[in-house]
């Protein structure tokens, strides 16, 4: 491995020729003893980063403000003028000098040491959140903190997913990339695993479209491929190179060693600049204007005549200017900012730079997710409908072993009604999402953790509590997947059931020739628009009206307004793929044209996220601090309504 060398080209070579350059294995990746030795011979996957300022820079660099500069000026002045003056041998006419440097000292040694101390922690707190990514190692798919990818690993890069290195994709399912960090290009990009050769007379493409690059995020799909380059050697890590070449490769100082951090300062530290500056120059002025005048009087010493008026004069300057800056500023500054970075602390927020407090301060719009930020992004599903019939779904969490699925009002176990059983299975079959239990390596407890989409897994929790095992993967080959993504507003797979007369035991019929089930699961007003039939309780599928529309609309709503995400699930039967399999030349969006018509729905599943704790009173909070609150989410709006009320 110390003979490595980079591979050129990697977009033109195949997924075997990758894995043979890599030593790695399109099936089961790197082994970890690999990724560990290839670790230490390119170093961590990330960007080069200013080394760290000491406490002595951090003290120094609060010594370089305008109005600091002035005060020490002013009082290295007082001392000399003193001490040259007749009364030298007097101690205290070194007062004011002396004062303002314990004032200038302390006020740096504050700030210095609060930037220390929060820096300190940030770093330690940045190292616990570090990104993480889905990595397949030893044939096990391992989350890995971002920082440790290597050249050959095997990456999973899903919808939402930041690509954390240089990849070449040897799998791409409907993947699309934002590469704006790249190109500036706002659309999304889609692309492909395959090899596609220039054509004649084609111009070279900045990105390839087997290639996706560090920095970029998955706006849709998802995909697998191997890292060929991380850190500095990536895309992003060249042009980080060649914006600090134009600089010299050096980062810009001031007083020859110091950080310049002019460009970053806040709207305080500008306006004490600012006003260190008028004071300054007023002061300047004043005392020679004065100086001009006194000895142009001739005004001398009154305790010693003799001395010449310029001499005197200069002292009398002197003394002005120490009196017109304002010492008691940058102090006063200092103690207001700390004393709100420690009220910070005590809520739990970091705060590395104290000027960053006013700035904070100047907020007027917050802007917030919702899963996962104002909720606990931990979905569990509560309620379904299903062929015309309301369930509900107890339990908790997400242990299947807890709760099972009841009629409504009526307390009965519905698990074996025929539309509970269609609807979880097929929306099973249209999830990523797997849940196993887990072991906690601290304190021994067994607990279940589901792995993958958020919203799929309270359908799989459901799913398993009616008997459906994770095994069913297994029983059902998938032929086709096409991912969620924001313009179709729902997933569709497309499912091998050939043999088979009905979904399952106790399931929806299947009608004869029947060998593939297209199932799409997603919002229900979408899904809706290309429905024309609806299971019934019997098994049986009927003609879906304008009226059923808008009765099971009104089921969605009555589900919205609880504050509960509501998906739809909806089938249907095909003998074969309405599309050339074969035919490279279609899109997704034509697969998916073709496969969504005439849809069966089987049900409706509404889950629940709970709001995070504190979250109600953070927001009023927040508008009693005149701050506007946003909330970000692609729910159907009565369910983010709800939610925000």
């Amino acid at each position: 491995m110390s003979n490595f060398v980079p591979l050129a080209e990697p977009e033109l070579k195949n997924a075997e020729e990758l894995a043979d350059h890599y030593g790695s294995d399109t099936a089961k990746g790197l082994t970890s003893k690999q990724a560990q030795e290839i670790l230490e011979r390119d170093g961590p996957n990330e960007l080069e980063k200013p080394p760290k300022p000491t406490l002595l820079m951090l003290f120094i660099m609060q010594l370089t403000g305008f109005v600091i500069i002035l005060l020490l000026v002013a009082a290295v002045a007082s001392l000399v003028v003193n001490g040259t003056g007749p009364n030298k041998s007097d101690i205290l006419s070194y007062t004011t000098g002396k004062a303002i440097f314990i004032i200038v000292f302390l006020n740096a040694g504050i700030a210095a040491w609060t930037e220390h101390k929060a820096g300190g922690a940030l770093e330690a707190l940045s190292k616990m959140t570090q990104a993480s990514i889905y990595v397949v190692r030893d044939g096990v798919e391992v989350k890995v903190d971002c920082p440790d990818i290597v050249r050959g690993d095997l990456v999973v890069l899903g919808t939402g997913d930041v690509v954390p290195a240089d990849m070449r994709l040897i799998e791409a399912e409907d993947i699309k990339v934002s590469e704006m960090a790249l190109t500036g290009e706002p659309e999304d990009v889609a692309k492909t695993s395959k090899i596609k050769a220039k054509k004649a007379g084609e111009p070279e493409k900045l990105t390839p479209e087997n290639m996706v690059f560090s920095g970029c995020s998955v706006t849709n799909g998802k995909g697998k491929g191997f890292v060929t380059d991380t850190g500095m050697s990536t895309r992003i890590g060249r042009i980080a190179q060649l914006i600090a070449g134009e600089d010299g490769g050096k980062p810009k100082t001031k007083c020859g060693c110091l950080p310049d951090t002019s460009a970053s300062a806040t709207p305080l530290q500008q306006n004490l600049e600012r006003l260190g500056g008028r004071i300054g120059m007023m002061a300047i002025i004043v005392c020679i204007v004065i100086f001009i005048i006194g000895v142009a009087m001739n005004r001398t010493d009154p305790s010693n005549p003799g001395s010449p008026a310029w001499l005197y004069m200069i002292l009398i300057a002197v003394t002005l200017a120490v009196a017109a800056i304002p010492e008691g500023i940058p102090l006063c500054v200092t103690i207001s900012l700390s004393i709100g970075c420690s009220d910070m602390v005590h809520k739990n927020v970091l705060v590395r730079k104290l000027a960053a407090v006013e700035t904070l301060g100047s907020a007027s719009v917050i802007c917030s997710d919702k899963t996962g930020t104002l909720t606990e992004g931990k979905m569990t599903m509560v309620n379904m409908w299903a062929a015309g019939a309301k369930y509900d779904v107890e339990g908790k969490g997400f242990d299947p072993t807890v709760g099972g699925i009841k009629i409504e009002g009526k307390g009965v176990d519905g698990s074996r009604d025929v539309g509970v059983r269609s609807a979880l299975l097929a929306a099973l079959l249209c999830c990523n999402t797997s849940l196993s239990k887990v072991k906690n390596p601290e304190t021994g407890e067994e607990k279940w953790e589901p792995k993958g989409n958020s919203s799929e897994a309270p359908i799989v929790v459901a799913a398993r509590k009616v008997g459906f095992e994770q095994s069913v993967e297994k029983d059902y080959k998938r032929v086709m997947e096409i991912p969620f993504s924001s313009s179709r507003k729902m997933m569709m797979t497309v499912t091998d059931v050939s043999g088979r007369s009905e979904l399952c035991q106790g399931g929806l019929p299947l009608a004869a020739g029947t060998t593939l089930l297209s199932v799409v699961k997603g919002a229900p007003n979408f899904i809706l628009d290309y429905c024309t039939e609806q299971l019934c309780p019997d098994g049986s599928a009927k003609p879906m009206t304008d009226a059923d529309k808008q009765d099971i609309l009104s089921v969605v709503d009555q589900y919205s307004e609880r504050a509960l995400r509501v998906l739809a699930v909806a089938t249907k039967a095909m003998p074969k793929l309405p599309f050339d399999p074969n035919n490279d030349d279609l899109s997704t969006d034509q697969k998916f044209q073709a496969c969504r018509n005439n849809l069966c729905l089987v049900g409706l599943v509404a889950s629940i996220d709970p709001d995070r704790d504190g979250v109600p009173e953070s927001v009023i909070a927040a508008r009693g601090a005149g701050i506007r609150v946003v909330m970000i989410t692609g729910d159907y709006l009565k369910t983010a309504v709800a939610i925000a009320r």
